[in-house]
């Protein structure tokens, strides 16, 4: 394979552009998975794969585009490369920010906490690792911030940086040698889903592998890897292909090549449906798998692939509205999370999913405006023409107010965004009662500690005159309203954190072991160790279902590790519809209650504050899953009742 920078192509062929038919069809399709997954999670579980389709297209074009210059001149300008990304990028960034910002001041609280970290990340190209360092990954799930979405436009905009270099670099030290670039590339993609794999398997939160640059990459490096493999640009002539070279000859290779381009983009939609973020493996190896669809859809778009099957699927995905919604694709993207999230602080986290159809609605027409507005004029006429043109318009004597109006507007919107940065919260109302509930809980254990250690330092003589006898179990469930808390162990995530005091209060016996991002598998080996030791008491209590999904056999797990003559009380979860995984539990811990009625009990916190919600306010948090003080003390009278239950 010849070199980089040795350029084979006619004179009459270098000033033709190409634009690959169908491209924009399926950047349609990835937009649409993503927005389908964010407003109605349960009607698309796996749509996060669209992040994972733009990957793949964007590594296949930007190195289609890189190999084009250099076929073309000789050579890669870097400097001009990286201006024509900056012209794609910037603008419809810098208008969602300058009208987010003064929104969020508008609103206030939770929507504006840690605003200032992710202006720097986005400033900087940095929001998944900015968002990883940070460690946001629990409450960022149920207090969504604004700009969360900006993580893989950092990915990418971090390889837009590196690939670029390394293209060059591979053009001078392996030229004549590109096979080699190319295993290069594979060990990349392995290299990516082995340390995501290690990352996992040593315990790391899954956001440090998803939002990761180094564990995310595999998609980007399987587009450019294709791109290796078809000709040096986005034009003919199609003799340069090596695809060309290896299905032309070969009818069975270039029926193989349609039948997988058809069957990936079929595949698409039911393996959204099919595989769900909180399937096992589908981080990363479920969204790998939805790489290689993506890249079964390209290849078959090829321009080698002349005639035929093929050349329907390039109609199918160039079919107008699909073309419409691909190129306007980075807008609609942008947009949707923000305003999304922007409806999540007025309305509520349980809102009704029609009011997602108005959000879908707005989201098209303002990508629209920013698209034929804001980025199309500064893709076309650079950033210093577009500057110029809009001075030539306000020049005119029916536009003179504009440039004072527009140049307001900005300096207003800059300033909002940094008064609400000034102004934000240390963190959202469901961390501070989380932080609260570790502060009150604290200090009663500390007062317990101190009249223990008061009781058992007093003297005998002093005792036996003044120290009332122990309280018997009967007397004991009197105090605490028919619970014998001196039996009772806790063990909880966040929300138990939150409630904690109102427990101790309650209950000022009870052992409670409770941390925030808890999920059911972090809590298992706890649970055996505690048994192993003799610490789990008559009555357990695990409530555990606001960050993960329960699976088949982990409550056997639990009941293998109690005691043979304890009872499990189980807790329902309770939280917005996006947290899809709540209900999944609920629905396994109903049954496997069901199924162990002599020993489980049901908690049913899910029910009583559904019902209770429906006249009360002010019992969540604005997450929709951590209880305020009305919703605390409405938690503890929940796990009494079935506590003194399971105590009868």
């Amino acid at each position: 394979m010849k070199s980089l920078f040795t350029s084979s192509v006619r004179p009459d062929e270098a000033n033709r552009r190409y634009i690959l038919p169908g491209l924009d069809g399926l950047r349609a399709i990835a937009v649409l998975l993503v927005m389908v997954y964010h407003f109605w999670p349960t009607v698309l579980p796996g749509g996060m794969i669209g992040v994972d389709i733009f990957f793949v297209i964007s590594g296949f074009l930007i190195t289609s585009l890189l190999l084009r210059e250099g076929a073309l001149t000789g050579k890669i300008a870097l400097g001009n490369f990286w201006i024509r990304r900056a012209r794609r990028l910037l603008p419809a960034i810098t208008l969602l920010i300058l009208v987010m910002g003064p929104v969020s001041l508008l609103i206030g609280g939770d929507i504006q906490v840690n605003l200032g970290r992710q202006l720097a990340g986005a400033a900087t190209f940095s929001s998944n690792w900015i968002s990883i360092f940070a460690g946001n990954d629990y409450f960022a799930q149920t207090s969504p911030e604004l700009f969360t979405n900006f993580w893989s436009l950092a990915v990418e905009e971090q390889f837009y940086v590196v690939w670029p270099l390394l293209i060059v670099g591979a053009g001078v030290l392996l030229r004549r040698s590109w096979r080699r670039f190319s295993v290069v590339m594979v060990l990349g993609i392995i290299a990516s889903l082995s340390v995501a794999t290690a990352l996992l398997m040593s315990g790391a939160p899954i956001s440090r592998v998803y939002y990761g640059t180094d564990t995310h990459l595999y998609g980007l490096l399987l587009g450019a890897l294709l791109a290796f493999a078809r000709p040096w640009s986005l034009y003919p002539p199609l003799q340069q292909s090596v695809l060309y070279r290896v299905a032309q000859p070969f009818g069975l290779v270039a029926f193989a090549r349609v039948m997988i381009s058809w069957l990936s983009l079929f595949a698409l939609i039911p393996y959204a449906i099919l595989v769900p973020e909180s399937a096992p493996g589908a981080i990363p190896w479920g969204l790998f798998g939805a790489s290689l669809l993506a890249l079964g859809v390209i290849q078959g778009m090829l321009p080698d692939m002349l005639a035929g099957a093929s050349e329907v699927l390039r109609r199918l995905l160039n079919f107008a509205p699909l073309r419409w919604v691909g190129e306007r694709s980075y807008g609609l993207y942008l947009w949707h999370w923000p305003l999304a999230v922007v409806m999540h602080y007025l309305m509520g986290a349980d809102r009704s999913p029609l009011v997602n159809v108005g959000v879908l609605v707005a989201t098209f027409a303002i990508a629209e405006m920013s698209y034929r507005w804001v980025e199309t004029p500064i893709r076309r006429y650079g950033f210093r023409g577009s500057a110029n043109r809009v001075v030539a318009a306000f020049q005119s004597s029916r536009t003179k107010f504009l440039p004072v109006s527009v140049a307001l507007a900005v300096v207003v919107a800059a300033a909002s965004t940094g008064l609400a940065v000034h102004t934000a919260p240390a963190m959202t109302t469901a961390q501070q009662s989380v932080e609260d509930g570790k502060r009150a809980a604290a200090e009663r254990l500390k007062a317990r500690q101190e009249a223990q250690a008061a009781s058992a330092s007093a003297s005998p003589s002093a005792a036996g005159k003044d120290a009332k006898p122990s309280a018997s179990p009967s007397e004991s469930k009197a105090a605490t309203g028919s619970v014998d808390s001196s039996q009772v162990t806790i063990v909880g995530d966040s929300i138990v954190v939150a409630v904690s005091p109102e427990l101790y209060d309650k209950m000022p016996e009870a052992s409670i072991d409770a941390a925030e991002g808890r999920t059911i598998a972090k809590a298992l080996p706890i649970i055996k160790s505690m048994g192993a030791n003799g610490q789990i008491r008559k009555t357990f209590v695990l409530s555990v279902t606001a960050n993960s999904t329960i699976l088949d056999g982990q409550l056997d797990e639990v009941l293998a590790a109690m005691p043979a003559d304890s009872k499990l009380v189980l807790v329902t979860g309770y939280g917005p519809r996006n947290l899809t995984w709540i209900d999944y539990s609920n629905g396994k811990i109903r049954e496997f209650a069901a199924q162990h009625s002599d020993r489980v009990i049901i908690a049913d916190w899910n029910s009583t504050i559904r019902q209770a919600l429906q006249t009360q306010s002010g019992l969540l948090a604005s997450d929709g899953v951590h209880p305020e003080v009305a919703g605390q003390e409405l938690y503890a009278q929940v796990l009494m009742e079935a506590i003194a239950k399971a105590q009868k």
